[in-house]
């Protein structure tokens, strides 16, 4: 086995396992259209690693970070874009709670994937993981598109696997969470950790 993999594979697993906008969304989107939008979450924040891979190998991620300038915009999208998310689950929550358990829209396979990617391809922090982290990985002689993929599918096997498992917990839960007042401050809460992930981004500096 080739011990650079293993030493990406464990250092992507820490990555992976550590709570942040990824398992609030993925959260928030099973909570809100169950299992086939945590799924759909999950796909969309996993595939993002592959576009961050990709990127850094074709070079296009070394001008988000010698560009100030750019790194800004991108970050600041980010950032709006998880307080654009935030808002919108309290918004939703508070529909929730005055629904009286009238079923309302729920989240679907789709959206939930456009958010996730969303919200993975506009994290500035990931574009710069991978463009100074994966060079480490790749052996000279190697094609360099290819082995970041490589890398890149390992982390995108261990975000489906975590985050996966993190969507079933959830549907186990349902029948417990199917309560209005439930299901709005469990909305509440998961819109203020992304409201505060993207303050977080940013001030972040």
């Amino acid at each position: 086995m080739d011990s650079a993999l293993l030493a990406f594979a464990g250092l992507s697993l820490l990555l992976t396992v550590t709570p942040g906008a990824d398992t609030a969304l993925v959260t928030r989107a099973a909570l809100a259209g169950g299992r086939p939008a945590g799924f759909g979450a999950v796909l969309g924040v996993t595939s993002g690693l592959l576009v961050h891979a990709a990127l850094s190998a074709l070079g296009l991620s070394v001008l988000l970070a010698r560009s100030a300038a750019l790194y800004e915009a991108v970050r600041l999208a980010g950032a709006a874009y998880l307080l654009y998310l935030g808002v919108r689950a309290w918004r939703e929550a508070r529909h929730t709670a005055q629904a009286a358990g009238e079923p309302g829209p729920r989240l679907g396979f789709g959206p939930a994937l456009a958010q996730g990617l969303t919200t993975n391809v506009l994290n500035p922090k990931v574009a710069l993981f991978y463009l100074t982290v994966l060079p480490g990985f790749v052996r000279p002689g190697e094609g360099a598109l290819e082995r970041s993929l490589t890398l890149a599918l390992i982390h995108f096997g261990w975000g489906v696997i975590w985050l996966g498992l993190l969507v079933l917990l959830i549907g186990t839960l349902a029948p417990r969470l199917r309560s209005p007042r439930v299901r709005a401050s469990l909305e509440r809460v998961t819109g203020a950790v992304m409201v505060a992930l993207g303050l977080r981004v940013a001030l972040s500096r």
